[in-house]
C-alpha cells in the first residue's frame, strides 16, 4: 500500500493558528531534584497582609500557589482534610481531590484549570509520528491533584476554628475593627475582597446589610424614641440599655465581653414586636432569629460568623428537657468567645468558637440557669401594653435604613470605645457596681454612649446613669446566689424524717434544733414528742444529723460541719444536683468564714475531713421563723439576747 501523504505546509500553518493558547506550569521537580529546595526564609509571609484570595500585593511564593494567578487558594491541612478558598472565595473542606472536587473548586474559571493542566490527545494517524493537541474541556486530573496536594501541604497545618472568621465584627491584634460583610471586608478605611487579611481568613459568604456611610440624619434619636414606646418597668433606664443591646449585637465579635440579654414580659406586652424591630434594624441576613431553636441549629447557622442571635419564646420546658439549658450554656460560652465541643459519629469530635451577642425573650426565665449564667445576664422587663394603645407602624425600609446608619456610626466611632468603657467602669465602681456586673453594664453603657454621640460622656451624666444601674443591680442581686449560697440553700431545704411518721422537717430545722436556736418544732426531738430538757434536745438532734455526715459545733463560733467523704445519706441529699458525687465540699470551702477542723471528726463511727461553715453564713439560719414552730398561735418573738450569741 503506498504511504499516505503527510499534511501540507499550508494545513500545518492553519492548525497552528487555530490551536488554543495554553500556559504550561513548569514545576520545580521538573527542573531538577526536589531535594535542592531551600527552606522558606524565616519570618517571610506566603501571602499578602490585606485583600484578595490570599495573594494581596505580596510576592508570590510558588510553593503555596497551585499556579500563577490561580483563582483557588490553598490554606492548609488538618487531619485528612484539605482546606481551600474556592473560585468564589468560599471556604471549602475536601478529603479527596477527584475530578469533580477539583472542578467544584474552580467553578466558572474552568478554562484556567484546563490551561494549567492540559490533557493531550494524539491526532496523528496510526504509524505516523505523534501529533499532540490539548483536548477541549479536559484537564489532567492526576497532575492537578498532585500539584494541589503539594501546595496545600506546603501551607502547613490549618485550624479553621482559630484562623477563619465569618460574617460580623472582629478586631486585629492592635484592636482595629474589621467588619466582614460577606462580599467585602471593611478594614482601616478600605473595602477589601474576602480572603486572607492580617493573618486570618475571611471567606466569602452571602452578603449582609452594609453600613451606610453617606451623609444623612442622625438615626439614634428616632431609634430611642421608638424604644421608648414600649412599656418598660424602668423607663428611665431600659430604653438606653436596649440601644446598647442593639450596638452590642452589631459589634459582638469585636468585644472582649458580651453580656447576655433577656427580655421578660407577660403575654401581649410586645416581646415579639420588639424582636421584629431588632430584625429590621439589622437588615437582611445580619441576625440569626428563631422562635424554636436548638443549640445545634444555632451553631450550624453561625458557622464561623459572629452574627447576633435572638431567640423568642424561650420558655421553661418540662423537667426532662435540655433544650433551654443547652442554649443558655451556649450563650454563656459566647460571653467570652469560648469554644463549644460535642462528639461526632466518627469519634473525631466537632466544635467551634462563639462570639455572638445573645438576646432571649420569654414570659418566664427558665429555672435551669446556673449562677454563672445569671451573672452574665442583663434583664429587661416590660409591663403589659396599656389598653387603647396604638399599634406600632414599623416600616421595614425606614428602619433598615436607620439601622445601616447606626452601624456606620458604630464603625466610625470604634476607636473611642476603650476610653468610653474606662469612663463607665469608673462611674459604676463609684456606684458600687463591680466585678461581673461592671463587665455587663459597663460594656452596654459604653456602646449606648458611642451610638448617641461622637463625644465621650461627661462624669456627671455617667454618675447619674450609674446610680440607676446600681439600683437595678441591687434589686436583681437578691435573686442571684453564688455556688456556696446555692449549695447551702439546696442542703437546708432537703427533708429528713428518721421517725418515719410522715411529718418531715428540713435540714435547716434540724440544724436549728442541734444549735439550740429558738423556734424548732417540739415533735422534732423524739418519737413521741414528749418533754425533754434543752441539752437532751440538742444531743438528740446532733445524733440524727451525724448519721447524715453533719454536726453543729459551738466553738470557735457556732457552725455546721459537713463531711468531705461521700457517705450514702449525704450523697442522697445532693442526688441530682450539681453538687452530687462529693462536689459539695468545693462549695462548702467557699462559704465565708468556713474552716477545716485541725483533726478529722468522727460522726456515727465514720471519720472524715470536712468544713465548718458559720451558722451566720447560712441564709435565714439566725432569723426567727415567721410561722410559730410549736404550733401556738401568736407565739412571741424571742428576745434579743436569745439570738445574740449566735450572730
Amino acid at each position: 500500500m503506498p504511504a499516505r501523504p503527510g499534511p501540507t505546509a499550508e494545513q500545518l500553518r492553519q492548525e497552528l493558528e487555530q490551536a488554543p493558547v495554553i500556559t504550561l506550569s513548569v514545576h520545580r521537580d521538573q527542573q531538577g531534584s526536589g531535594d535542592d529546595r531551600s527552606p522558606p526564609r524565616e519570618g517571610a509571609k506566603p501571602d499578602g497582609a490585606a485583600g484578595g484570595k490570599g495573594g494581596g500585593t505580596a510576592r508570590r511564593n510558588a510553593e503555596h500557589e497551585i499556579f500563577d494567578n490561580c483563582p483557588v487558594t490553598p490554606l492548609g491541612v488538618c487531619g485528612k482534610f484539605r482546606y481551600f478558598l474556592d473560585v468564589n472565595g468560599q471556604l471549602q473542606k475536601v478529603d479527596k481531590l477527584g475530578a469533580q472536587e477539583i472542578m467544584g473548586l474552580f467553578g466558572h474559571r474552568m478554562a484556567s484549570l484546563t490551561a494549567a493542566f492540559p490533557q493531550f490527545e494524539n491526532i496523528a494517524e496510526r504509524g505516523d509520528p505523534p501529533i499532540l493537541r490539548p483536548k477541549r474541556n479536559r484537564f489532567d486530573q492526576t497532575s492537578a491533584a498532585m500539584r494541589m496536594h503539594e501546595a496545600v501541604s506546603a501551607c502547613g497545618v490549618f485550624e479553621p476554628n482559630s484562623d477563619v472568621r465569618g460574617v460580623g465584627a472582629w478586631t486585629d491584634d492592635d484592636g482595629e475593627l474589621i467588619y466582614h460583610l460577606g462580599d467585602a471586608v471593611l478594614y482601616r478605611g478600605d473595602r477589601l475582597p474576602p480572603g486572607r487579611i492580617d493573618g486570618k481568613i475571611y471567606p466569602a459568604a452571602p452578603p449582609v446589610a452594609a453600613p451606610d456611610f453617606a451623609d444623612g440624619p442622625d438615626p439614634v434619636p428616632e431609634i430611642l424614641r421608638m424604644l421608648g414606646t414600649w412599656n418598660w418597668t424602668r423607663d428611665d433606664l431600659h430604653p438606653v440599655i436596649a440601644l446598647g443591646l442593639i450596638a452590642a449585637q452589631f459589634l459582638g465579635g469585636a468585644l472582649d465581653w458580651r453580656p447576655t440579654f433577656w427580655l421578660t414580659a407577660p403575654a401581649g406586652a410586645g416581646k415579639s414586636e420588639f424582636q421584629r424591630f431588632i430584625e429590621m434594624l439589622h437588615g437582611e441576613r445580619a441576625l440569626i432569629q428563631s422562635t424554636d431553636a436548638t443549640k445545634s441549629g444555632i451553631t450550624s447557622q453561625l458557622g464561623h460568623a459572629s452574627l447576633p442571635v435572638a431567640v423568642d419564646e424561650l420558655e421553661p420546658g418540662d423537667e426532662r428537657s435540655t433544650k433551654e439549658k443547652d442554649i443558655i450554656t451556649l450563650a454563656r460560652v459566647a460571653s467570652s468567645g469560648g469554644q463549644w465541643l460535642r462528639g461526632s459519629a466518627d469519634q473525631s469530635g466537632v466544635g467551634g468558637k462563639v462570639y455572638s451577642t445573645f438576646l432571649f425573650s420569654s414570659i418566664l426565665i427558665p429555672g435551669v440557669m446556673k449562677t454563672q449564667d445569671v451573672q452574665r445576664l442583663i434583664r429587661l422587663e416590660l409591663n403589659p401594653i396599656p389598653k387603647g394603645a396604638a399599634k406600632l407602624g414599623l416600616r421595614t425600609r425606614t428602619w433598615r435604613s436607620r439601622g445601616a446608619r447606626l452601624k456606620a456610626f458604630l464603625i466610625e466611632r470604634w476607636a473611642s470605645f476603650p476610653e468610653r468603657l474606662a469612663v463607665w467602669r469608673h462611674a459604676l465602681e463609684l456606684a458600687d457596681v463591680t466585678g461581673r456586673d461592671a463587665d455587663n453594664w459597663g460594656t452596654v453603657l459604653a456602646l449606648a454612649d458611642m451610638a448617641r454621640s461622637e463625644d465621650v460622656v461627661g462624669e456627671d451624666e455617667a454618675a447619674s446613669m450609674a446610680r440607676k444601674v446600681a439600683f437595678q443591680v441591687t434589686a436583681d442581686k437578691a435573686d442571684t446566689v453564688n455556688d456556696a449560697e446555692a449549695m447551702l440553700l439546696h442542703l437546708m431545704s432537703q427533708t429528713y424524717d428518721p421517725f418515719r411518721r410522715g411529718e418531715q422537717f428540713n435540714i435547716a430545722q434540724w440544724v436549728a434544733a442541734a444549735a439550740g436556736l429558738p423556734g424548732a418544732p417540739k415533735t422534732l426531738y423524739n418519737e413521741d414528742g414528749g418533754p425533754m430538757d434543752k441539752s437532751d434536745q440538742q444531743r438528740n438532734a446532733q445524733r440524727h444529723l451525724s448519721q447524715l455526715g453533719l454536726r453543729v459545733y459551738d466553738e470557735p463560733e457556732p457552725g455546721l460541719f459537713i463531711m468531705n467523704k461521700p457517705i450514702a445519706p449525704l450523697v442522697q441529699l445532693f442526688q441530682g444536683s450539681q453538687w452530687s458525687g462529693g462536689a459539695w465540699k468545693q462549695s462548702a470551702s467557699r462559704v465565708p468564714g468556713a474552716v477545716q477542723p485541725p483533726h478529722p471528726p468522727t460522726l456515727a463511727r465514720i471519720t472524715s475531713r470536712g468544713w465548718i461553715m458559720p451558722l451566720k453564713a447560712i441564709p435565714g439560719m439566725l432569723s426567727f421563723p415567721m410561722d410559730p414552730a410549736n404550733g401556738t398561735a401568736g407565739a412571741s418573738r424571742p428576745g434579743h439576747d436569745e439570738l445574740e450569741d449566735y450572730r
